[in-house]
């Protein structure tokens, strides 16, 4: 794969429920009520700068705005696409519902794609409805009617998505409720971060992690698929699913991070 390729913190563990827990099941259950009432989106294949919102094509703008110039969510996108040089989606997975598929096996599967580029959610502009904002690699995009555009306009150039971090974000191995970065260990606390409290955006983990409650370990895909055919097994099992993490406004990134767990933002303290 081209070296050119951004490389996104952390191992895209999107699992699959068929075999596991009821608990496992809820949680899907709980992902899909969270988004029913908000619309799919849906991206152009032929060009990664353009997705369809209630059957409209947008092109996505190079122009941001902050998180809290957004106005309300009305749509998703959630895709880890690979892209190539030209622009073309070669292959995309739901960040999450795919299964057992890490970054490598993506990878393994479009050797001639040049980027990584993960698609979030869509939200409307406050009182201007001249534009969308869609959230692309971290960044909250201004995104128009494709029939609008002019030269006027500054397309988002998506070869600008494999630039170099400061900050590389993971999953304690040993720990599925900590991340580790620089070094630093932070644990994820119960605490709530507004939106209007994040600050810049510093990484994206995009990682979905079963573990079990008590030892906080993650689990192996041989503990997963495993079946307690005796019934004695008591062990209880949570699955957080990881994505972006945020500075706390006001706040050093090497005290404090807001990382996205379960849809939530989450105050992480370095310990």
């Amino acid at each position: 794969m081209s070296k050119k390729i951004r490389i996104i913190s952390g191992v895209l563990l999107a699992l699959t429920f068929s075999v596991l827990l009821s608990g496992c099941t809820f949680f899907q259950q709980k992902i899909d009520n969270y988004s029913k009432d908000k619309e799919q989106c849906f991206l152009n294949m032929e060009n990664v700068t353009q997705f369809t919102y209630k059957s409209q094509s947008y092109t996505i703008l190079e122009d941001t705005v902050s998180n809290s110039s957004l106005g309300e969510w009305i749509g998703y996108i959630r895709e880890l696409t690979a892209v190539g040089e030209n622009g073309r989606i070669l292959v995309q997975e739901n960040i999450e519902k795919t299964t057992f598929k890490s970054l490598a096996d993506l990878t393994e599967k479009t050797p001639n794609a040049a980027y990584i580029i993960p698609f979030l959610n869509v939200y409307a502009a406050p009182d201007d409805t001249t534009y969308l904002i869609v959230d692309v690699n971290g960044g909250y995009h201004k995104a128009v009617l494709s029939d609008t555009v002019t030269d006027e306009f500054t397309v988002f150039n998506y070869k600008n998505t494999n630039q170099e971090k400061n900050a590389s974000f993971e999953v304690n191995p040993d720990n599925a409720t900590q991340l580790i970065c620089n070094n630093v260990t932070y644990q994820v606390t119960s605490n709530i971060v507004s939106e209007d409290e994040l600050g810049s955006y510093v990484d994206i983990i995009a990682e979905n992690i079963i573990f079990d409650a008590d030892t906080k370990k993650p689990l192996s895909k041989e503990e997963m698929n495993g079946i307690d055919w005796s019934g004695t097994n008591k062990q209880a099992r949570e699955k957080w699913v990881y994505t972006d993490v945020y500075e706390v406004s006001g706040k050093d990134i090497s005290e404090t991070a807001a990382v996205e767990v379960n849809h939530q933002y989450h105050l992480a303290v370095a310990e």
